[in-house]
């Protein structure tokens, strides 16, 4: 690192896209929640707009787009249409069910909820958040029960009882689906009030911007011994950049040079 050398001993890790870097605690002014970002004509994929603190406009650059992740917008967006989208799964799986029913065709469609679209999400999601982690527990009885209808309802109707299968599926429908729908608005509520980025504001030589990330981390004393140029591997597949071994986790972060940040 060219500029090591004026860096003291202690760094700000902050984290981004699951990713913790080290930042030189001697260029972070400050840590804020993220104001509203005003977009303006962008030179690059990562100058995301400017924000107004404390009536100073600065530039905010996005440190996930700057590596070529999704910004948090983005996966808010890709998060939010899938939860529309495996809503929209079960309406139609219903839908299917219930005309199989009435006329007698095979269902054809998954049976086990662990084989569904939304089953198979389901099993292998994994939330850092206790409170969406929890909500997320909500879905097992409704989707368990709603899979389990299809069962049922095959059943009445190899017995010769369509209109009793066909009332089992209505009652799915006003009750299991209508409780599912509810947890998919809810979800997506609570993902729009928990997910919240902040904006770390750096100060280098003539220059004042600030960069989005998804949580600060801790603020450490990182001896120069500790930082390593190495192959980053899976952090950033086919960079070799420095990274610090923190102290209290004994884990490698990134260091985040601001001088690169900004052209």
């Amino acid at each position: 690192m060219s500029s090591q050398r004026s860096y003291t001993n202690t760094w700000v890790i902050v984290e981004a896209y699951r990713r913790e870097f080290a930042v030189p605690a001697s260029y972070v002014r400050e840590l804020t929640s993220m104001p509203e970002v005003t977009a303006v004509p962008l030179r690059r994929p990562q100058d995301r707009g400017v924000i107004n603190l404390r009536g100073c406009v600065i530039p905010l650059i996005d440190i996930r787009k700057h590596f070529g992740w999704p910004s948090v917008p983005e996966e808010l967006d890709a998060f939010y249409q899938l939860m529309n989208q495996r809503e929209q799964d079960h309406r139609n799986w219903l839908k299917e069910l219930d005309r199989c029913v009435l006329e007698g065709d095979e269902f054809r469609l998954a049976t086990d909820p662990h084989k569904c679209a939304f089953g198979k999400w389901y099993d292998s999601y994994r939330s850092g958040s206790p409170w969406i982690a929890a909500l997320l527990r909500k879905f097992e009885a409704p989707h368990r029960t709603i899979h389990a209808v299809a069962l049922s309802a095959t059943g009445l109707v190899k017995a010769g009882k369509c209109e009793e299968a066909h009332g089992v599926v209505e009652q799915a429908r006003n009750r299991e689906l209508r409780e599912m729908v509810s947890l998919f608005e809810q979800i997506k509520q609570l993902m729009r009030e928990t997910v919240k980025e902040l904006a770390m504001v750096i100060t280098t030589p003539g220059k004042v911007f600030a960069v989005s990330i998804d949580q600060a981390v801790a603020v450490e004393n990182i001896p120069p011994s500790q930082i390593k140029e190495v192959d980053t591997g899976a952090v950033l597949p086919g960079q070799t950049r420095k990274m610090a071994q923190r102290n209290a986790s004994n884990s490698l972060a990134v260091v985040l040079e601001p001088e690169t940040l900004v052209v």
